[in-house]
């Protein structure tokens, strides 16, 4: 298996903090909402300088969120990537739009931008580029 990141070292520095935090949550028996969903979107709010935040379960719920709040309806179109998790692809068609794919510039593995333009129609709503690995 070849490993793009190393997450035991990715966390280790705030590891007894998300231990701790992980803790609270079992013991409230409160896994959905609840007072720590509320804590952590107030601070994300502010971390981010919003008004608001929602936590969802899930990458593709975010996206999906983000694509309706963003004015993506049924019929649209958005571009994004060949090479990225389902979860792109499913938000787009949970919002009731149709992908459309541009492939990736093969150095850096993310969004040919020179292949954007060829991609764009009336329908094209929005573009969702996907950062894989973190590469941008």
């Amino acid at each position: 298996m070849i490993r793009f990141s190393n997450l035991q070292s990715e966390h280790a520095e705030i590891r007894d903090d998300l231990d701790r935090a992980i803790s609270r949550v079992i013991d409230s028996g409160r896994f959905v909402l609840g007072p720590e969903v509320e804590r952590f979107e107030r601070a994300f709010a502010d971390y981010c300088g919003s008004e608001y935040a929602v936590a969802v379960n899930s990458g593709t719920s975010a996206l999906h969120l983000a694509l309706l709040a963003a004015g993506v309806e049924a019929g649209d179109e958005v571009i994004t990537v060949s090479m990225t998790f389902t979860a792109t692809v499913a938000a787009v068609v949970l919002a009731g739009a149709v992908p459309v794919m541009v492939d990736v510039d093969p150095e850096h593995w993310t969004m040919d931008v020179s292949k954007i333009e060829a991609a764009l129609t009336e329908r094209t709503a929005a573009i969702l580029p996907v950062h894989l690995h973190g590469l941008m």
